[in-house]
């Protein structure tokens, strides 16, 4: 549940991708996505410093660290499952 609660507070993906991830569905390909979005906003931010508009620059940079953080506990929920896993074939 606590991962649930952290991925709806990103806000970065849609409910039905919050459900997948926490049965451990597509998450190498929500993973996936979130890099996608990560480096799109990492270069828009990039762009607006170039233009010296201070706010859209700290806006971007905020959603993608949004979406950096979302790939993040991707992991970590891919990483317990191979745990528990893992953990189960050994009993």
């Amino acid at each position: 549940m606590e991962y649930r609660n952290q991925l709806e507070s990103l806000m970065t993906l849609t409910a039905e991708q919050v459900d997948q991830a926490c049965a451990g569905e597509r998450i190498n390909a929500l993973v996936t996505l979130c890099y996608d979005e990560y480096l799109e906003l990492r270069e828009l931010a990039e762009e607006e410093r170039a233009n010296d508009a201070d706010d859209r620059y700290a806006f971007y940079l905020q959603e993608a660290s949004a979406w950096r953080d979302t790939a993040r506990l991707l992991r970590e929920i891919q990483a317990g499952g191979a745990a528990t896993e893992r953990a189960a074939r050994s009993a």
